[in-house]
C-alpha cells in the first residue's frame, strides 16, 4: 500500500493557559492526503482552519504550538527537522497560496526580483536559466504578456494577476503539495471562475496535491474531491464531494449546505441560529462544540 504524501495523526494546537491547563485552537484532527488528491476544508471564520493548514507547513501563529499529535509529510515531520531541510520541504515539497498575494508581495520589488528569489531558494537552475523559467511559468499560470509582466511592480497588476503570480511563485519549485488559504477573496467573480479553473487544470496536468482552506462550500466543491467540515476547532465530517453534498451526516454540515441560496428556490435560504463558539473558549470540553446551536442535541452530545 503506498504511504499517503501528508498524514495528520490527532494533531490539536493550542497553548497552555492557567494551571497548565491545555486551551485548545484545533484539537484531535486527523486526515490523510495521497499524491494528486484535491482535499477543500470548510469551517467559519475563528474555526481554526487557517491554524491548520499553516502547522501542515511547520508555522504556528504567535504563542500558539503543537499540543499533541503528529504531521508528516512524505515521511518527515516538518516540526522535527532541521532548518535546512524544513526550508527544503516549504516551497519544494509544499508551497503556500496566500489569502491576499497584494500583501504577499514585496511593493518595492519588480515582479522579476521575486521570482528570482524564489527560484534560487528552491530551485537547482543555474542563473542563466532564470528568466526562461519565469517566462514558462507565466505562460503556465496564463499570465498575458510574461515578459512585461516580469518587468512591473506589484501595484501596477490587477487582483487577479497578482494572484497568478503568487500561484507561479508557488509552483517554481515544484511541489507535490500546494495549500491555499481563502485565495479568491476579494476578487470579482469572473476573476475567481478562472483563478478556480487554473487551480483545477494544475492540479490535474502536474498530479498536484491540493488542501484548500475557505468558508465557501460552493467554491470548494469546484475544485476539490474530498471535503472536510471543520467546526470549532474539530473536524466534524469527512467524505468524498459527492457523498458530502447529497448525503451530509452532521446536523453542521446539512446546516451549512442548507443556507446556501438557489436559483430554483421559492423561500429564503435557512441561516444557522445562533454563533459558534471560538475554540479557545471551550476549555476541556469534550463534549460536541455544535451542540449549542444544534436542534438535534441530546444531552449525549454535550457530555
Amino acid at each position: 500500500m503506498t504511504a499517503p504524501l501528508l498524514s495528520i495523526e490527532n494533531l490539536s494546537i493550542g497553548f497552555t493557559g492557567l494551571n497548565d491547563q491545555p486551551v485548545f485552537i484545533v484539537r484531535d484532527v486527523n486526515l490523510t492526503l495521497a499524491a494528486g488528491e484535491t482535499l477543500g476544508l470548510v469551517g467559519e471564520s475563528g474555526c481554526g482552519k487557517s491554524s491548520l493548514l499553516l502547522a501542515m507547513m511547520g508555522y504556528y501563529k504567535q504563542g500558539l504550538g503543537r499540543l499533541r499529535g503528529g504531521i508528516a509529510y512524505d515521511g518527515q515531520d516538518p516540526g522535527l527537522v532541521s532548518p535546512q531541510q524544513l526550508q527544503a520541504l516549504r516551497g519544494g515539497g509544499m508551497a503556500l497560496i496566500p489569502q491576499n498575494a497584494g500583501q504577499a508581495l514585496t511593493p518595492t520589488l519588480r515582479i522579476k526580483a521575486q521570482m528570482v528569489e524564489v527560484l534560487r531558494l528552491h530551485s537547482d537552475l543555474a542563473p542563466g536559466a532564470w528568466q526562461a523559467r519565469c517566462l514558462a511559468l507565466f505562460e503556465r499560470v496564463k499570465l498575458p504578456d510574461p515578459e512585461q509582466m516580469l518587468n512591473r511592480y506589484p501595484h501596477e497588476l490587477s487582483g487577479g494577476q497578482q494572484q497568478r503570480v503568487a500561484i507561479a511563485m508557488a509552483l517554481a519549485g515544484e511541489p507535490d503539495l500546494l495549500l491555499l488559504d481563502e485565495p479568491t477573496t476579494g476578487l470579482d467573480v469572473t476573476t475567481q471562475v478562472g483563478v478556480l479553473a487554473l487551480l483545477q487544470e494544475i492540479c490535474q496536468d502536474l498530479n498536484t496535491a491540493m488542501v484548500y482552506v475557505s468558508h465557501d462550500i460552493q467554491v470548494i466543491s469546484q475544485v476539490c474531491n474530498q471535503i472536510a467540515i471543520m467546526y470549532a476547532g474539530e473536524i466534524v465530517e469527512m467524505g468524498s464531494r459527492a457523498d458530502l453534498l447529497n448525503q451530509p451526516v452532521h446536523p453542521y454540515t446539512q446546516g451549512l449546505l442548507a443556507s446556501i441560496p438557489r436559483l430554483n428556490q421559492q423561500t429564503l435560504p435557512h441561516p444557522i441560529a445562533g454563533e459558534m463558539l471560538q475554540p479557545v473558549h471551550r476549555g476541556s470540553n469534550v463534549g460536541c462544540g455544535y451542540a449549542g446551536r444544534c436542534p438535534l442535541a441530546t444531552d449525549q452530545c454535550r457530555a
